[in-house]
């Protein structure tokens, strides 16, 4: 196989693999219901054997399905819990929607401004680097879900760009520009402290933090991200099988 096909190949499964999700999520089958076996996902995709049996492993791996020798592909429970996927790259914009819950965004500030030496050691900017910084609150259904400190290389957008277009979700406001996220380096923090946050929030809150740095196909970094989500406004899941 060449190197065009084998790019392809996880092409196809990769769109079996995002549509299955989709359908499973909808609820088209109930937690432990088998789903359809690899013949006639095949002819419904009008693709290789081989391309479903790949989307399927893809499924297996984030929790959704498990595979049983006679039995075929089940529904996991976990499929309906509405607890987001820790090892699911999406904006919370689409996470927070997907869980039926209206999504919504606040930003404190916008700013164009010199990295840090920090920040320009992670996202790997040359001396003088402007960047995108800003502070957001996260909300899902008019409640406070989480806290954001977003940092952007200025070099990702074009000369005309203008801070004020600013406005929903990053991941979007990227991907108008032909920017796409497609990996994310993530840390992970219990955290807590009174620092943390503004407005209106719990007292005494405990965070899960998550530092990330995001890189698009390339490899090239695209965004450094400090989310500090409130524990208990909404679930993660990190799914652990055998």
């Amino acid at each position: 196989m060449t190197v065009e096909q084998s790019r392809t190949a996880r092409t196809l499964s990769a769109r079996v693999a995002a549509d299955l999700r989709l359908r499973i999520e909808a609820g088209e089958w109930a937690p432990g219901e088998k789903m359809p076996g690899e013949h006639d996902l095949a002819a419904h995709y009008a693709v290789s054997r081989a391309t479903v049996r790949t989307a399927l492993q893809d499924l297996e791996s984030r929790g959704l399905t498990v595979t049983r020798h006679g039995l075929g592909t089940l529904v996991t429970a976990h499929a309906a819990t509405g607890q987001a996927d820790l090892r699911r790259l999406e904006s919370m914009t689409n996470t927070i929607a997907r869980h039926g819950r209206q999504p919504g965004m606040q930003y404190r500030s916008i700013v164009l401004r010199p990295a840090t030496e920090e920040e320009a050691r992670k996202l790997a900017l040359g001396p003088g680097a402007e960047v995108l910084a800003t502070e957001r609150a996260i909300t899902a259904d008019g409640e406070t879900v989480a806290f954001s400190s977003d940092v952007i290389p200025r070099a990702v957008f074009p000369p005309e760009f203008d801070p004020s277009e600013v406005a929903g979700s990053l991941f979007a406001l990227l991907e108008r520009h032909g920017v796409r996220a497609v990996v994310a380096l993530t840390e992970v923090h219990a955290v807590h402290g009174e620092h943390i946050g503004w407005g209106m929030r719990p007292d005494d809150a405990s965070y899960l933090l998550l530092v990330q740095l995001h890189s698009d196909s390339r490899g090239v970094p695209i965004a450094l991200a400090s989310t500090y989500f409130i524990e208990g406004r909404f679930p993660f899941a990190l799914v652990r099988h055998r």
